[in-house]
């Protein structure tokens, strides 16, 4: 999700899971939570044009009874098909979420948060120098996790070249994306992204900043790992970095997600929605990647990513070192990985 990365407990969960296997959803709530959605989408669901064929989609099938005696999942499940096919837009979703259970989009714990290292994952030193690290989610920017972030991508300024891995991100928050993102330009400030917001009528600019803390890694040849799952905030990091020639996009094509929303709303006292008011907007190509993807420059399965961007790294580094020592290691190292690596 978009601005509101969401999190629900083992615990509530299960309650939530064993509350849905064992209730059917009332005609009372099934017609209050369909209106409310209906209310909503038609008030600030980002493309206007289409809020009229997702409100007709949901009342046609509200009347053809397709969600009559289905239980909270079921119930849900059916709503997101009516929604899937109306819009085609993977943000739009509607959540079995009892008040009960405490809100699903709250934000999580600061100790839960810290435990999930605020969306980092493994940091390493690959084969010839390259850098690598796993960037799970973009959480919320806030003091700690812009330290956890600033110590990481700090470190990556050791390196002559670096990989990144969004293959398993999901999305989070676009401020975090663009403190990442700050990290491998210079100090000049750039236009990485907008979004344009329906519901106020604005537009959200996001840039670079002329200071970070820490280090910079604004020269070495940057690589983005992606697959299906790479959703939302992370094609946004991918699409700007490779409008701006400043990385190389290497795995599958994303998700297609390109709106973003304020966090769940509430439909009725069980059941919530995720509706995107926003929209993503390039400053270079004045569009998105909305239902298509980012495209990578080196198609490849996810699962060959690593290794393709990782020999492609070395070439790119063989060709330039003047150390005759090193150069003759990183040959060898290209020879090794050649052996192992897909062809492109």
């Amino acid at each position: 999700m978009r601005l509101a990365f969401l999190f629900v407990g083992v615990l509530t969960a299960t309650a939530i899971a064993q509350s849905a296997a064992t209730t059917t959803v009332e005609k009372s709530e099934r017609d209050a939570a369909i209106e409310t959605l209906v209310t909503k989408v038609g008030a600030g669901y980002v493309l206007p044009d289409l809020s009229e064929r997702i409100i007709r989609a949901l009342h046609t099938a509200n009347r053809n009874r397709e969600y009559d005696g289905k239980g909270p999942k079921e119930f849900v499940d059916a709503v997101n098909r009516t929604l899937k096919n109306a819009s085609h837009d993977k943000h739009l979703t509607v959540f079995y979420q009892p008040m009960s259970s405490g809100q699903q989009g709250a934000a999580a714990p600061v100790e839960q948060r810290e435990r999930l290292n605020f969306g980092f994952g493994r940091l390493e030193r690959l084969r010839g120098n390259v850098g690598y690290l796993e960037v799970v989610n973009f959480a919320d920017l806030r003091q700690q996790s812009a330290e956890t972030a600033s110590a990481l991508l700090s470190t990556l300024s050791n390196f002559d070249a670096i990989i990144l891995d969004l293959r398993k991100n999901g999305g989070g928050n676009t401020p975090m994306m663009a403190f990442v993102a700050t990290y491998f330009f210079d100090a000049t400030p750039i236009h990485l992204t907008d979004i344009y917001w329906r519901d106020t009528n604005e537009t959200s600019q996001f840039w670079t900043t002329a200071f970070v803390p820490g280090r910079r890694s604004a020269r070495q040849p940057l690589y983005i790992l992606t697959s299906g799952s790479t959703f939302s905030a992370a094609e946004d990091f991918c699409y700007s970095l490779q409008n701006l020639k400043r990385a190389v996009i290497v795995g599958e094509q994303t998700g297609g997600g390109a709106h973003s929303g304020r966090g769940l709303q509430r439909l009725t006292s069980s059941f919530t929605a995720f509706i995107p008011v926003g929209r993503s907007l390039s400053p270079i190509t004045k569009t998105n990647w909305e239902g298509t993807g980012v495209t990578p420059d080196i198609k490849t399965s996810a699962e060959a990513s690593l290794s393709v961007a990782h020999l492609d790294a070395l070439e790119a580094m063989v060709d330039k070192e003047t150390d005759a020592q090193w150069r003759q290691t990183l040959g060898q190292i290209i020879d090794d990985l050649s052996k192992t690596t897909p062809q492109r």
